[in-house]
């Protein structure tokens, strides 16, 4: 029956749905038995779930009975979907097996069928669930709920299908010679004396094993498109490697699934099981689909990895590390090639990449940050190589380099004329030269006076060290200028630079209180708009305005919470009016004059990288997109692409985020994952590519190369411009005759109240000193931003 169904695979539609009703049905019946199972008796016989006879079976449903267990909503709900999914899937083996044979399997799952559909019947009526609704085989009606009876909320879901059935196929359905009803009580008569068993068939492994498969090549194929386009220029390099190291976690997945459910713990048993299963399909079904880069050879490939890192452990645990790898004579150059027959240079690249790992892993170039966190695939090669048994991870080193070697390729053959594979290197390079720059402008300045530990400079100056030690190192061989392994390098050194700025943006409250007193000169002396102020309060305004922005607030109250106040009652006269005020905790002020006191400080929202940027979130959860990361994902997409809002969409009725409340958590999910984009009109679109990646690129793509790129944005220059702006509006409110260069802040809390005065109408615009304050910060932030522009606030990745 497998190698039957197995050859309609390619021919129609239907067989697709056939196969989902199947791998939900198996799931259904999985489901079932352990539920059963828990309830048993512990000094009854035992039972393995894996090999079960319908007579066990009924033994411990009639047990459970006995004990009047309350029988879940999901499981009764599992019971009638696993009762309907068979009943399509014997029509549908009936019409496909005509004279082949398979009729005696087939009877064997309605006879199994049965039997469940009587012990369903009977759990509904001892354990306590609405009887009228456990009516098998269908459910004519809803009927109210009768007292002292538990309602089901799932009993209104409608499984089973109509008349004709869900399933249409090519040839004529056979007449329907007997009601399911006399099918069920044939069956049942002989229940008894039948030795049927459950257990899984070939066919539930052939399913599963044939979508893991196609799951493997749906996602290699996604990574070899976003290279092509990375080395196009369409796409940026770092959402090249953010994808495709989301994509090895989903990897990663999906091999714990072959390992648990299948059995399958390494590339070649992957391989050879697909291998069986395709001469079924070969035998079966005429129809061939000629692609460029079939599943099979996505999985030999992968076995290809295998055996090479196979071969190469043992040779090592034979000669030694550094007398076979480490002075190992390398080719000087490989020749990648394309097409049908490349066998040959794939083998000789992909020997070349593992030592260059080995020589990684066993060289001292590990000890830098960047290097270590930024190199894929280098931590799981080490752990492989140093266990003298096979370790658990095989499969996944293997996908590792099979990506390495598939983006380096399509990364490779996609690039225009003049350029090279190499350039990625340069361009890490660049990037990390740029930043050191920039962190040494900031440590020789003059707010950072000492290098104490535990201080921010303490800290900025072992980034700097960091940074040397990456320009100072040389590493072009052909592991470290590959795209992914560059790519995974500048993002490190991004999300360090992110992470220091945020750390930046609250030291000494310098920068928020500029954006703050520019705020204010807007709002009340009509000041003119400054272009880099101005995008800084649109789009970093969950940073320096975590309160709100003061349109029915008052700006002394949002500068004290951008400051870390939050509200404190007096005593016992708790939420009264008058009896509280707006103070700033210990840890908070700590944290904002530079010191890391660890505990609640590293916790504080303002150093949260995800707060601003999608794609440190998706770094900070180990490139796990879970739900809430999509919905953020689509709202940014629909923002980029200029349609309604996320909140207009939620109130119509088409919007996926109503129908994830209106129908449950799974539809979300399920829409997400199988790649469901919406499109620029808001329909929802299929489109291939895993976890739809068409709106997760582009969402990145925007953080990254847009007007206003908050994932690559350099605070380390802004925060020397708001330092100077300080520097001189200090100097120059306090007059000569003061010491210089002490960076007060003093006026801010004076210019912010004089601002609140003048909403409420108390005429303190006409104060002589207030005059004199609001014309001292606006030629200062005029003379320091006039002529900045936001494109000298981002490091260039290339």
């Amino acid at each position: 029956m497998g190698a039957l169904l197995a050859g309609q695979i390619h021919d129609a539609s239907p067989t697709t749905e056939l196969f989902r009703i199947y791998v939900q049905y198996k799931k259904d019946t999985r489901a079932i038995v352990s539920w059963l199972l828990s309830h048993q008796r512990a000094d009854g016989p035992a039972t393995s779930p894996g090999k079960l006879s319908v007579r066990d079976l009924i033994a411990i449903a009639e047990r459970t009975c006995a004990k009047a267990v309350a029988m879940p909503e999901v499981i009764s709900f599992q019971f009638r979907q696993a009762i309907t999914a068979r009943n399509h899937l014997s029509k549908a083996f009936r019409q496909l097996g005509k004279g082949s044979g398979e009729s005696a399997s087939t009877e064997d799952h309605e006879f199994f069928t049965a039997s469940l559909a009587k012990i369903y019947t009977d759990l509904c009526k001892h354990c306590a669930k609405p009887k009228d609704t456990c009516n098998h085989p269908c459910w004519q009606e809803d009927h109210p709920n009768q007292d002292g009876i538990c309602s089901n909320r799932y009993a209104s879901l409608r499984s089973e299908c109509n008349e004709d059935g869900l399933l249409t196929f090519p040839i004529t359905p056979p007449a329907r010679a007997e009601s399911a009803g006399e099918a069920g009580i044939s069956s049942v008569a002989v229940a008894e004396e039948a030795p049927s068993g459950i257990h899984d068939d070939g066919l539930s492994g052939t399913f599963e094993v044939y979508q893991h498969v196609h799951e493997v090549h749906r996602i290699l194929n996604q990574v070899r498109a976003v290279w092509k386009e990375a080395a196009q220029g369409t796409s940026q390099l770092v959402t090249a490697t953010v994808i495709t190291n989301a994509a090895y976690t989903q990897l990663e997945d999906v091999e714990h699934q072959l390992t648990t459910s299948c059995n399958i713990v390494n590339s070649a048993d992957l391989l050879e099981s697909y291998k069986r299963l395709r001469e079924h399909f070969d035998s079966a079904s005429s129809t061939e689909i000629a692609v460029e880069w079939s599943p099979v050879d996505a999985i030999n490939d992968l076995s290809e990895c295998w055996h090479a890192m196979k071969t190469l452990r043992c040779k090592a645990a034979k000669d030694g590390f550094v007398e076979k790898v480490l002075k190992a004579q390398l080719p000087p150059q490989v020749r990648l090639r394309q097409g049908p027959d490349t066998s040959t240079s794939d083998a000789q690249c992909r020997s070349i990449l593992l030592h260059n790992v080995v020589q990684c892993i066993k060289s001292s170039r590990l000890q830098n940050n960047f290097t270590r966190l930024g190199s894929p695939v280098v931590a799981e090669v080490g752990f492989f190589m140093s266990r003298e048994q096979t370790p658990s991870n095989c499969m996944h080193c293997a996908s590792g380099l099979s990506l390495l070697m598939s983006s380096y390729k399509a990364y490779a053959f996609a690039l225009p004329a003049g350029q090279h594979t190499s350039d990625c290197r340069i361009h890490a390079l660049r990037y990390a030269q740029g930043a050191l720059a920039e962190i040494s402008a900031v440590l020789e300045n003059s707010t950072m006076p000492c290098r104490c530990h535990g201080t921010l400079a303490f800290h900025l100056d072992k980034l700097k060290h960091d940074f040397e030690e990456y320009l100072r190192t040389k590493m072009f061989d052909l592991f470290f200028q590959s795209p992914w392994v560059c790519g995974g390098q500048i993002l490190e050194m991004m999300h360090a630079l992110h992470y220091y700025g945020l750390r930046l943006a609250a030291y000494k409250s310098y920068m928020g209180s500029v954006v703050h007193m520019y705020n204010v000169l807007r709002e009340i002396h009509g000041f003119p708009s400054v272009p880099v102020l101005e995008a800084i309060c649109k789009h970093l305004g969950d940073l320096f305005f975590p309160g709100g922005r003061p349109k029915n607030r008052t700006f002394k109250s949002c500068y004290v919470r951008y400051l870390g106040g939050r509200l404190r009652f007096h005593g016992q006269a708790r939420h009264r009016n008058g009896c509280h005020e707006l103070a700033i905790p210990a840890h908070t002020a700590k944290a904002t004059a530079g010191f890391s006191s660890g505990g609640v400080a590293e916790r504080d929202p303002r150093f949260d990288c995800g707060r601003l940027s999608l794609l440190y979130r998706i770094k900070e959860r180990n490139f796990r997109v879970d739900d809430a990361t999509w919905d953020a994902i689509f709202c940014q997409a629909h923002r980029n692409s200029g349609v309604a809002s996320c909140e207009t969409q939620e109130s119509q009725k088409s919007s996926p985020r109503r129908r994830r409340g209106a129908s449950g958590h799974a539809v979300n999910t399920g829409s997400y994952k199988n790649g469901v984009v919406p499109d620029h009109a808001g329909n929802v679109s299929a489109t291939e590519g895993f976890a739809s990646s068409q709106a997760l690129q582009q969402v990145l793509d925007a953080e990254l190369a847009s007007s206003f790129p908050i994932a690559s944005l350099n605070l380390f220059p802004l925060y020397l411009h708001c330092a100077k702006t300080v520097d001189r509006i200090s100097n120059a409110y306090h007059g000569p005759d003061s010491k210089q260069g002490q960076y007060c802040l003093c006026y801010a809390e004076i210019l912010v109240a004089a601002a609140d005065g003048c909403r409420e109408g108390k005429g303190w615009r006409v104060r002589k000193e207030i005059r004199e304050l609001v014309g001292i910060c606006s030629r200062a932030i005029t003379d320091v931003f006039a002529e900045k522009e936001v494109e000298q606030y981002g490091l260039s990745r290339s």
